[in-house]
């Protein structure tokens, strides 16, 4: 049963233990990652090892949104480590971590509906965090509003850390595959379409799978996405996590096969309210035509979206240098970190160096009028 907790006189705050158990939210959600379909999925994969969960609905009095809140150990979300394995340090958390959301997840966000909703966030967090034992509350995902709103959220008496953690990359998708061409930066249009065309003349094909058909070719795109995945160093897609979030509607595998009907690449992705999502790539690098599949893979689905009546493509986080030669424009993501009383001081620096490291990573792709890092 639900139990209600005392929460500041403005906000209602009642706690449930299944997602879908919650009321519903007063406005829709804004990204794939934020339905509530996603955090049922999410509470259900094991890929990211989660130790609980548990989802706060906040209503204060206009907005009603429910905040998913999930217990990892300190090594247990393979995204996060990937970005420790990006930045070149040793893991950063001494104990389990409170993720509001998770870190797959590309955008968060959940929790900032209002200033009020925001301070019961962090307060109810924060509790939460202490209950189960968590070295800190974190928030990632998210746009410099939601982190400034976060962050201001009473907390205790360590300030809470706003971090730069993450690129997302996004682009118009305009009204025609020649406008596609003509939104890709000149010094890289006619190579990139040169490979596109490349892979068409060596047999590639879209198909976008969905239901049975999507279930089918998961075996094989979670191989080649770990695959892709390895060579960056992290292991991320487990098959039960893309098997849980295919109940996310707008599920879609983008499907690149060759002549004999192979998948030889692949892209797991959602489409939601007009824009396409791509989530997790997956390429076979031993096939003739592996030179040229993410690229051709990656100009097909935006013809697709194209076709199908979707008027923003975006394409996932990192992989700066091949998202901004196909004209992509980078925005920095944000993590809020609020630290629980007995985790180490040195935990701050850790994470501050974390997103140091990462920032020199992502310069050479942000313009100077980007948000800054």
């Amino acid at each position: 049963m639900p139990a209600t907790l005392t929460a500041p006189a403005d906000v209602a705050a009642r706690w449930y233990s299944d997602a879908l158990a919650a009321p519903p939210d007063s406005h829709a959600a804004t990204h794939p990652s934020r339905t509530r379909a996603w955090a049922a999925a999410w509470q259900r994969q094991n890929t990211e090892t989660v130790l609980a969960h548990r989802h706060l609905h906040l209503d204060d009095g206009t907005r009603r949104q429910t905040v998913s809140f999930h217990l990892t150990p300190a090594d247990g979300s393979p995204y996060w480590t990937s970005q420790e394995t990006d930045a070149g340090t040793a893991p950063v958390w001494p104990g389990p971590v409170l993720w509001a959301g998770s870190p797959h997840a590309e955008y968060g966000g959940a929790g900032t509906a209002s200033p009020a909703i925001a301070r019961t966030t962090v307060a109810e967090g924060l509790r939460l965090a202490s209950e189960l034992g968590a070295c800190a509350l974190a928030f990632p995902g998210l746009a410099p509003h939601q982190a400034d709103l976060l962050t201001a959220a009473p907390h205790g008496a360590r300030p809470a850390l706003d971090l730069a953690t993450d690129v997302a990359f996004t682009r118009p998708l305009g009204t025609s595959l020649d406008q596609w061409w003509q939104n890709i930066p000149v010094r890289h249009r006619r190579d990139i379409r040169r490979q596109w065309r490349r892979g068409t003349e060596a047999g590639l094909t879209l198909a976008v799978l969905t239901g049975p058909a999507l279930h089918e070719a998961l075996p094989t795109f979670a191989d080649l996405a770990n695959t892709t995945a390895d060579r960056h160093g992290t292991r991320l897609y487990g098959l039960d996590m893309l098997q849980h979030l295919t109940t996310v509607p707008g599920t879609i595998l983008l499907a690149a096969h060759d002549n004999n009907g192979n998948l030889v690449g692949g892209l797991y992705s959602w489409v939601h309210e007009g824009r396409l999502y791509l989530w997790a790539s997956g390429i076979d690098y031993t096939h003739p035509a592996a030179r040229y599949t993410y690229t051709w893979l990656m100009n097909d689905a935006a013809r697709w979206a194209i076709e199908h009546g979707a008027h923003t493509i975006d394409a996932g986080r990192w992989n700066c240098k091949a998202k901004c030669r196909l004209g992509y424009q980078p925005t920095v993501l944000r993590t809020v970190v609020h630290l629980t009383e007995s985790t180490h001081p040195d935990t701050a620096d850790a994470l501050t160096d974390l997103s140091l490291r990462l920032g020199a990573h992502a310069a050479p792709y942000l313009a100077p009028d980007n948000t800054p890092w």
